[in-house]
């Protein structure tokens, strides 16, 4: 070997010591527990680099890779941790393993015995053989027999029941198994035995977490971020629970203090603290921080669209807008999300642009994620104000699909629903589906006018017209659909200069409607109602004609059927 080659030797063995000084068997411990099999697999090659005999990080290298998927590379390691120290208790374990990973159930469990009484005190070796079952699934099964790994590791804390990586390892195959009071108990026991490690604390929080027990959860993560105010896991853990949970003011809380404080923040968390700075309207922070981000990864350039957000909810609309023009021409297809639509569509109105272009962006947005239906009531007033009734319907419907028509609370976008089937005259049963929209209006608040009027206005359309009426005089028994509806009116509405009009047409409707029936109890009062409401002379005149005429077999000219709204 020459000198240049045992140089380069030496200081791949001189980095990887280095590197390893950095990581330890407890790094490797959390990432495990945690599952985070990538780093697992690289604390573990290191450590097995810096010390080639370390069988343990063999053995818990391959179970990394086991977890992963890759049983080959799982046993490749096994027969390493063999040859690592062949004369070594440890060397039966990893014996044993290989026999499991070669899917030798009966060979594997003789080794594993035989190890057990070799290294009956090495805590180590005892753990290794019940972490064997802990991820190795053997043929036609479909997970790991937890159940065997729970009564090994059960054996190896019976031994010593003060190793905190076996009581850890018991509590996984616990918490694996789905029995949360044992891992909890185990747990327990690891805390109370390195009471300054973090790792037992955020586990026991993970477990409470997975109970459905958030008071639990917040209590375990605060006592491990306050034994490690950086500990990175800890820090993401009470970020994410409070993001999911929805509960954005904290969520951003943590979300800072793991980004300012974590030793092993990701570009990643980054990214959410951007995203909860967004949504609880810290617009400037929000743009700094994307910023940030992209000094750091140009490839995140998607980001810049909360920019867009920002800039939107401040009112800037026209550089919002060009931000979002330059992001929807470089953008790949995967990375414009509904959200984006959305903006594009609200800016695009807001700034005066296309409006066909605007609501097909709006409709875009609801395509990709059908929770934003909110939006399809933007759209209807959009086409509403552009008095386009026949497109603003569906739109308006497509939100009650979603919102419901049973609260008071919509009664104010129903009755613009209600406007726009009146409106949409291509519609020939217009008229009928806005009587019914009304109705419900006037049904969930009765006390307000509006519903009766205009269900009123609606069905009056419906009734056979004066000429109809006059060709053919039974018709008439046919008039009065708006009856119902006018007759409530008339109870809720007191006499102003601004419902005179209104009065007029209802009384004038319901003295027509009691003088075909003969109902003189009603059709008297409602003269006299009608004169009140009426103030123009020469109508007054018409309705004593009436008046007078009543009992008789016809009404007098100038007395016919109201014309009911169709002029």
């Amino acid at each position: 070997m020459t000198n240049l080659v045992r140089k380069a030797f030496l200081l791949i063995a001189v980095a990887y010591a280095q590197f390893a000084g950095a990581q330890t068997h407890a790094d490797g411990l959390a990432a495990m527990q945690l599952e985070n099999w990538d780093k697992a697999i690289h604390v573990y090659t290191a450590l097995t680099k810096a010390n080639p005999e370390d069988q343990d990080a063999f053995l818990t290298l391959s179970n990394a890779y086991l977890a992963k998927g890759d049983k080959t590379k799982a046993l490749e390691l096994a027969k390493a941790a063999f040859n690592a120290k062949p004369d070594d208790q440890m060397a039966y374990v990893a014996n044993a393993r290989v026999k499991l990973l070669e899917d030798d159930a009966t060979e594997a469990n003789d080794q594993f015995q035989r190890a057990a009484k070799k290294a009956r005190k090495n805590i180590d070796a005892l753990r290794q053989i019940g972490e064997s079952y802990l991820f190795y699934i053997s043929p036609g099964s479909k997970r790991p027999d937890l159940t065997r790994a729970v009564e090994l590791l059960t054996a190896a804390v019976d031994y010593n029941s003060k190793d905190v990586p076996t009581l850890m390892a018991l509590a996984y195959a616990y918490k694996e198994q789905g029995n949360g009071g044992l891992a909890l108990n185990n747990y327990q026991l690891a805390e109370s035995l390195e009471p300054k490690n973090p790792l037992p604390k955020l586990m026991l929080a993970k477990v409470y977490k997975a109970a459905k027990i958030p008071d639990k959860f917040e209590i375990y993560i605060n006592k491990a971020i306050e034994v490690a105010p950086s500990y990175t896991p800890a820090l993401r853990s009470k970020a994410e629970h409070f993001f999911f949970g929805r509960k954005w003011e904290m969520a951003r809380d943590a979300y800072r203090e793991l980004v300012n404080k974590g030793t092993e923040v990701t570009i990643e968390d980054e990214m959410q603290l951007a995203n909860c700075l967004f949504i609880t309207h810290n617009c400037k922070e929000c743009s700094e921080m994307v910023d940030k981000i992209l000094q750091k990864d140009p490839s995140k350039n998607y980001l810049r669209r909360l920019k867009a957000y920002c800039d939107y909810e401040n009112g800037e609309y026209q550089r919002a807008l060009n931000i979002l023009k330059d992001y929807f021409k470089t953008a790949p297809a995967d990375k414009v999300i509904a959200n984006d639509y959305k903006y594009m569509g609200r800016l695009q109105m807001k700034t005066q642009g296309d409006t066909i272009a605007a609501l097909k962006n709006l409709k875009k947005c609801i395509e990709m994620d059908s929770t934003q239906w909110e939006l399809y009531l933007e759209i209807a007033t959009t086409y509403y104000t552009l008095k386009r009734y026949c497109d603003a319907v569906p739109e308006y419907q497509a939100y009650f699909d979603s919102t419901g028509t049973s609260s008071a609370t919509v009664a104010k976008d129903m009755f613009y629903l209600g406007l726009a089937q009146y409106f949409c005259v291509d519609d020939t049963t217009h008229y009928g589906e806005a009587e019914k929209t009304f109705k419900t209006i006037a049904d969930l608040i009765p006390t307000a006018s509006v519903g009766w009027l205009w269900a009123a206005k609606s069905a009056k359309n419906l009734d056979p017209t004066p000429e109809q009426i006059e060709a053919d005089p039974e018709m008439a028994k046919k008039y009065g659909r708006a009856r119902q509806y006018y007759e409530e009116y008339v109870k809720v509405v007191e006499l102003t200069e601004k419902t005179q009009s209104d009065l007029a047409d209802a009384w004038e409707y319901l003295a027509y409607c009691y003088f075909v029936a003969n109902d003189s109890a009603k059709f008297y009062p409602a003269i006299d109602k009608w004169l009140e409401a009426q103030k123009d002379p020469a109508k007054q005149e018409r309705i004593m004609e009436m008046k007078g005429a009543f009992g008789q077999e016809a009404v007098p000219d100038g007395g016919t059927a109201p014309n009911g709204g169709k002029g």
